[in-house]
């Protein structure tokens, strides 16, 4: 008898670590929680203040792109300090990338930025 009560323990035992085992290999966090490498910060617009998706705090960014008067410009990281003006129209590029540079476009390096702008220009 005891045999039979401590294989029904053992069945019974291994029957909740297999539910419990299932119930926490299956969670996903949700997508509108923050990785730990991502952080919300609240940006100024002109109608309200909407949040930011900063996915990696570690880049260090020196330009960005912005649209002007339907041509792209390049400012340094402090965005005050133009790098250069360029011959790319906005209205010439596909919807996604717009939408990126309406955000401001952010490049880590010359190189990447020279490659941006080899792409785009006409």
């Amino acid at each position: 008898m005891k045999k039979v009560n401590s294989i029904r323990i053992f069945c019974l035992s291994a029957v909740v670590v297999l539910i419990l085992a299932v119930k926490f290999a299956g969670h996903v966090p949700d997508k509108d929680t923050p990785l730990e490498t991502e952080q919300l910060i609240p940006v100024e617009t002109e109608k309200e203040t909407e949040k930011v998706l900063i996915v990696n705090q570690n880049v260090n960014y020196k330009y960005l792109i912005i649209e002007e008067g339907d041509y792209l410009t390049v400012y340094y990281a402090d965005r005050k300090t133009v790098y250069q003006y360029t011959d790319i129209r906005y209205s010439d590029l596909d919807d996604i990338l717009r939408q990126k540079i309406r955000k401001g476009y952010w490049i880590e390096d010359e190189e990447q930025l020279y490659g941006f702008l080899e792409n785009y220009d006409t």
